[in-house]
């Protein structure tokens, strides 16, 4: 179930110069993640930090330092538990992506499309004032409300900072794109936006 304001994994956002509806967009634009080949040598490292810390913590309970030096440390092999399940969630997610993309892909032909208006907008911002990411809530004819996600790191955005004048503002007109019914959150939706600050400069 999605929480309030958060966006289904397959629903992002494109910011386009123009809104055109003859075809739909070539990739869903989700954000770029680490390769296979890069999981697997993370996997590996954080099996070497488990034995790693295991060898040295038998040492450490083993040697003649005092007990509750011993149990200070005894908490180390936390981080690396820590890390291999928020990886293994990461892990996760990319493979969910790489399925998206996939259905994308094959579907694009037959992605409808239809008109809608931003509701509602959520926008992160970086330590030094950009817009990492924002996630717009938008409402179609029908009155069906879908929610999607723009993501600065993505091979089309190219890990761009926006400013804050480009998240598209309230009342904004877009364009949707979607495979199957937005109600599911396995289903592909893309949201195009206008660029505000195109917009305002042509």
């Amino acid at each position: 179930m999605v929480e309030q304001g958060e966006a289904p994994i397959g629903h992002v956002v494109h910011l386009v110069r123009t809104l055109d509806d003859s075809t739909a967009p070539e990739r869903i634009g989700l954000p770029t993640r680490m390769g296979t080949g890069g999981r697997i040598v993370v996997w590996l490292l954080v099996g070497v930090g488990a034995v790693g810390t295991g060898i040295l913590l038998l040492l450490l309970w083993t040697g003649d330092s005092p007990w509750w030096f011993n149990l200070i440390f005894t908490f180390m092999p936390g981080f690396v538990v820590g890390f291999a399940v928020a990886f293994a969630d990461s892990t996760r997610r990319a493979r969910t992506e790489e399925v998206l993309a996939l259905r994308w892909a094959e579907a694009r032909g037959m992605a409808r499309s239809g008109d809608g208006r931003v509701v509602d907008r959520q926008v992160s911002l970086t330590e030094h004032g950009g817009v990492s990411a924002f996630t717009l809530t938008v409402t179609d004819p029908a009155g069906s409300v879908i929610r999607a996600r723009w993501f600065r790191s993505t091979p089309d955005a190219g890990d761009v900072t926006l400013l804050q004048t480009q998240v598209p503002a309230l009342g904004s007109r877009v364009r949707i794109w979607q495979i199957g019914s937005s109600a599911e959150e396995d289903a592909p939706v893309i949201v195009e936006a206008l660029d505000p600050s195109i917009v305002s400069s042509t």
